[in-house]
């Protein structure tokens, strides 16, 4: 009865857990993030999802896929930013639903963490609209870069 007690007790911790295991990494998302998939966090109309695939992506190569867009995103650009002495590839996209997304690979250990975020645009004042909507991509992918790179 004690045992059924204890599991009882751990169910929804881990039904309500917002942290994920990937390839022995701890992920999550950043503070108010809440999980809403396997390996993605959303907050209001900010979206991030990360997945993971053996091997390493050249810069060329990323480059020729993230230019391509999807059925329902247009490539926008490609942009390095140097965070903490490492060179990052990001690419902008923009969907037809009106969502600005950063896309960035993180190697480690043999995997490259292809990390994708995303904020609705709309949800910004006009005026500012382009520089809050990259400011808050910024701000999730230096996060997630954070958690795969140090956890």
């Amino acid at each position: 009865m004690k045992n059924l007690l204890l599991v009882l007790l751990f169910v929804p911790a881990m039904i309500y857990s917002q942290s994920q295991k990937l390839n022995g990494i701890d992920l999550n998302g950043p503070k108010g993030f809440v999980k809403t998939e396997n390996l993605t966090w959303g907050k209001g109309n900010d979206i991030i999802n990360v997945q993971s695939f053996k091997g390493k992506f050249t810069v060329k190569e990323f480059e020729e896929i993230c230019s391509k867009g999807s059925r329902a995103t247009e490539y926008l650009a490609m942009e390095t930013q140097e965070i903490s002495g490492t060179e990052y590839h990001i690419c902008w996209q923009y969907g037809d639903n009106g969502m600005l997304i950063g896309i960035v690979p993180i190697y480690r250990n043999g995997n490259t963490y292809m990390v994708t975020v995303g904020t609705y645009s709309l949800d910004y004042e006009e005026s500012k609209r382009i520089e809050e909507s990259m400011s808050q991509i910024f701000y999730m992918i230096g996060y997630m870069i954070s958690r795969v790179t140090l956890f």
